[in-house]
C-alpha cells in the first residue's frame, strides 16, 4: 500500500464463497485510488454523503434541506463545490475504483498552517424560512465549538476530517481507511496533531489510525428551539508524531 497522500493506492482481494460444485475459492481484485476532486466531481461527491448519512443527522437535516430530493442533492454539490473552490485549507478527495472508474467515497480535509480561520457563519437562502436558517447557523455554531477551540490551541496549526462518507455499496473494503491515511500522512510530514468529530460507528476505524478518544459531545438546545433534537459525536484526536 503507497501512503503518498497525493496518490494512495490500494490492492484489496476480496475471496468469495464457492457457489458450484467446483471446489475452489473465487478471487476478485479491486484497485482503489485516492485523487483530489475536481468540480465536475462535485455532484457525486454531495450524492456520496446523502448515501451514508441517510436523514437520520439533524444537523445535516437543518444545513442541507431537502437532500434527499433532486433539487437537494443539486443544491448540495453546487455548495460544497463552492466550499472547495472558495477555502484554500480545505480539500476534497475521493476514492476510485479504477476499473470501472466509479466514485466510491469522499472526504474533506482541512489542513491549517499557521491561520486560525474566521469563524462565519452559514448564508444563502437555501431555508424556506428565517427559523429554520437561524436554526441551521446555531447547530453549525454549536458544532463547530470544540474544534475552534483546538485550532486556538494549537494556534492556528492542525488537521481536521471534516466530512468521511463512503458509498453503501462499498463499505467496508478498505476505502474508508485510505481517506483516513491520506489526512494522517499531511499531518505527520508537517507534525501537526490531527482531529476528528467521530460518529459511533466511525470510531474504530479512527481508532485504529492513531485517533484517541476524549470526550462525548452533544448540542445544546436553547428554549427558543423547542423540542427539535441537536446533534452529537465523539471528539477524538491523534496527536502529533514527535
Amino acid at each position: 500500500m503507497s501512503r503518498n497522500p497525493r496518490g494512495n493506492v490500494c490492492k484489496l482481494t476480496i475471496y468469495l464463497p464457492n457457489q458450484t460444485s467446483i471446489e475452489f475459492l473465487h478471487s476478485i481484485t479491486m484497485v482503489l485510488k485516492v485523487e483530489e476532486c475536481n468540480d465536475d466531481d462535485m455532484h457525486r461527491v454531495f450524492e456520496i454523503f446523502c448515501q451514508a448519512f441517510g436523514t437520520r443527522h439533524p444537523m445535516i437535516e437543518a444545513i442541507y434541506p431537502n437532500h434527499d430530493t433532486e433539487a437537494g442533492r443539486i443544491s448540495g454539490g453546487n455548495r460544497m463545490r463552492d466550499t472547495k473552490n472558495d477555502d484554500p485549507h480545505t480539500t476534497f478527495l475521493k476514492v476510485v475504483d479504477t476499473d470501472t472508474g466509479a466514485m466510491i467515497a469522499k472526504a474533506k480535509w482541512n489542513i491549517w498552517k499557521g491561520v486560525i480561520p474566521p469563524e462565519k457563519d452559514l448564508d444563502g437562502d437555501y431555508w424556506e424560512t428565517a427559523e429554520e436558517k437561524e436554526w441551521a447557523q446555531y447547530l453549525n455554531r454549536d458544532f463547530l465549538v470544540t474544534r475552534r477551540a483546538a485550532i486556538k490551541e494549537h494556534e492556528g496549526h492542525l488537521v481536521s476530517l471534516d466530512i468521511l462518507a463512503v458509498d453503501p455499496a462499498y463499505q467496508r473494503r478498505g476505502a474508508g481507511r485510505l481517506l483516513v491515511k491520506w489526512g494522517t500522512a499531511i499531518a505527520d510530514e508537517l507534525g501537526y496533531t490531527a482531529v476528528v468529530e467521530a460518529s459511533v460507528a466511525g470510531r474504530p476505524l479512527y481508532e485504529s489510525e492513531g485517533f484517541e478518544y476524549v470526550k462525548h459531545c452533544e448540542t445544546k438546545i436553547p428554549e427558543r428551539f423547542g423540542d427539535r433534537k441537536g446533534e452529537g459525536f465523539i471528539w477524538m484526536v491523534r496527536p502529533a508524531k514527535k
